[in-house]
């Protein structure tokens, strides 16, 4: 298998799928098994891709069209991207699994095409050797995004949420497009191995020289580029949309967005910061990922205690982990590029088992309200204690796998400022106690009389039981949070460490695109 098939996987079952639908007259069975054979493939593909990645020297390189860089357009991954992709494609496996169950409304078909494209563009987004690329991944990315944020299409606060994020994303994409044009006509490239050898003096073939000083152009560069991250990635004072998406999404959608699709903008800026540009990280750029951050992880964990729908909770505690993810890329260290890699992971499982243990909830009762809630947790015993795990990882309790990434985070963070990274510990106990609130709600708490009557509370008609699949997924989810908490020195040693490591060497990045662009026009 080649690298490049990777996300053509994804993207071409999501093509013939409508087709499939068609032919077949829409039988849910049918719809259902391709999707799943669709998800199970890119799945097996990612863990070749890790394999491959973990077992190479170097980072890997596929040219499209033979067309070597920086002519062409490549794929470059390295360890760092590899877990990255790996995670991304058993999260949307599980969510794809747990879809089959849950979406009980027409349209599964183009369901699970928005799904399959929200994969393909994630993984181009962490598999590309190249800036336009990234933008092209983006699109690809914000386009199914936006589609199935509005899946529910009868409901009002679902095409609200997927309109404000529709909106908002298509302008920070166009920011990103233009950042683009200034690097280009600075360094005559955008190929990331071509940008980072200009930047470090090292000679490249076929482009030209730098054209003067490039540091206006990095400038500028960065400051358009953190503007789309704020928004793409919800930070502080780019947030906004968030909520209200999540509240209209099916809830497998916001797992996947939650886990994999908010932290494509973060890890564009750690490869940009680390990898490509490595060295340039001035005072003031530091100081814009401290400030907004920290703003951003107060207002996640503060929000989190007023908030009347579980969606919305949820969705403030995903700008929560942003917020931390966000301060650290401040802080330019090797240990500061293994905790974002390794929050990144850790959050998407816990995540990935809140939003599904919540799923189940809304599931019995059709309701996503507190007030249709509570209570709701007595009946399903199981689910609940499921549920609990999820919360006390995020919150960092030990020895969840959270726990460990946020202490890493908090160990960079001290590197700059024990105030700054008191920050992760005051954060934790406000966004603890209003899981607690929620927690109490769903077990202790007592139905109100003429609840969910409001427009949004609505998730579906209520269903009888709680399906063996949804128990399936979270006690599996539950294991691995558990597993990689209780193992997490051995699995920082041998995935994490060496991940952070080789992204942290451009010289290596740049040699892997290098030696096959001498090969060709030397």
């Amino acid at each position: 298998m080649e690298v490049g098939l990777v996300p053509v996987v994804p993207l071409g079952f999501a093509f013939f799928l409508p087709f499939t639908a068609f032919f077949t007259r829409k039988n849910r069975k049918v719809v259902i098994a391709y999707a799943l054979t669709a998800l199970t493939a890119a799945f097996l593909s990612a863990l070749w891709l890790f394999a491959k990645a973990y077992s190479s020297s170097e980072p890997l390189v596929y040219a499209f069209g033979n067309w070597i860089a920086p002519i062409g357009i490549v794929f470059e991954v390295d360890r760092f991207s590899a877990n990255i992709v790996l995670t991304t494609a058993f999260g949307f496996l599980l969510a794809g699994l747990y879809s089959a169950v849950f979406i009980r409304s027409h349209g599964l078909e183009f369901f699970y095409t928005f799904l399959l494209g929200l994969e393909a563009g994630a993984f181009g987004a962490f598999m590309t050797g190249d800036a336009f690329n990234l933008f092209v991944m983006l699109e690809v990315l914000g386009a199914s995004a936006y589609a199935i944020v509005g899946f529910y299409r009868n409901r009002s606060d679902a095409v609200e949420g997927a309109f404000k994020y529709g909106i908002s994303g298509a302008v920070a994409t166009s920011l990103y497009f233009l950042a683009l044009g200034f690097i280009y006509a600075s360094l005559g490239t955008v190929n990331m191995a071509d940008l980072s050898a200009k930047f470090h003096g090292i000679g490249f073939p076929v482009t030209v020289k730098v054209f003067g000083d490039p540091s206006l152009a990095l400038a500028i560069f960065f400051a358009l580029t953190i503007s789309t991250v704020i928004v793409k990635s919800a930070i502080f004072p780019g947030h906004y949309w968030l909520p209200d998406a999540y509240q209209g999404a099916p809830i497998p959608v916001g797992a996947v967005l939650s886990g994999f699709v908010e932290v494509v903008g973060i890890y564009a800026l750690s490869r940009f910061l680390y990898t490509v540009f490595q060295g340039y990280l001035p005072e003031a750029l530091s100081l814009t990922f401290f400030t907004l951050g920290v703003s951003t992880a107060f207002l996640g964990s503060v929000m989190m205690l007023v908030q009347k729908n579980v969606k919305r909770i949820i969705a403030y505690s995903t700008i929560l982990h942003m917020g931390y993810l966000f301060m650290t890329l401040g802080v330019g260290s090797q240990l500061a590029l293994l905790a974002i890699n390794f929050h990144i992971v850790n959050h998407a499982l816990a995540k990935g088992l809140l939003f599904f243990t919540v799923g189940a909830f809304i599931y019995r009762t059709g309701e996503s309200s507190l007030d249709g809630l509570a209570g709701v947790g007595r009946g399903m015993p199981l689910t609940t204690a499921l549920f609990a795990v999820a919360v006390l990882s995020l919150v960092g309790v030990p020895p969840l796998n959270v726990f460990f990434s946020k202490m890493l985070i908090y160990n960079a963070l001290l590197q700059v400022s024990p105030w700054l990274a008191s920050v992760v510990i005051i954060t934790s106990a406000i966004a603890a106690w209003a899981y607690f609130r929620l927690f109490i709600t769903l077990w202790r708490g007592r139905p109100v009389e003429g609840h969910g009557h409001h427009a949004g509370q609505h998730e579906g008609s209520p269903a009888t039981g709680d399906p063996g699949l949804f128990t399936g997924i979270n006690l599996l989810l539950a294991l691995l949070v558990i597993g990689i908490g209780l193992l997490a020195p051995t699995v920082i040693d041998l995935y994490f460490h060496p991940a952070a490591v080789q992204a942290m060497d451009y010289r290596a990045y740049i040699d892997a695109v290098r030696k096959l662009a001498l090969g060709v026009f030397h």
